[in-house]
């Protein structure tokens, strides 16, 4: 299931303007985790690099990750800022 979860955050990510917005603007981890907790992502951060190191080495990874800029990758996959990031933990 929490892979799924995954999925469908890159797909929103991908999609969804206003949500990559407020990603990408996020000043702390814990505020990007609080984005996805009220946008109902629940995964550990295990989770979300087990799926992301899946989709990169799959033949599909180059478009996936089109209409995703770098400044929204790096907001995802650096922690919104943090070296480590926190998705889907409560603290």
């Amino acid at each position: 299931m929490s892979q799924e979860q995954v999925k469908s955050f890159y797909e929103r990510l991908a999609q969804d303007e206003v949500f990559k917005a407020q990603i990408e603007g996020a000043e702390s981890p814990q505020e990007c985790s609080q984005i996805m907790r009220e946008a109902g992502y629940d995964f550990t951060q295990e989770e979300f690099e087990a799926f992301t190191a899946q989709l990169l080495d799959s033949d599909d990874a180059k478009n996936s990750f089109d209409e995703l800029s770098e400044k929204t990758l790096e907001a995802v996959l650096g922690g919104c800022g943090d070296p480590q990031p926190v998705y889907g933990v409560i603290q």
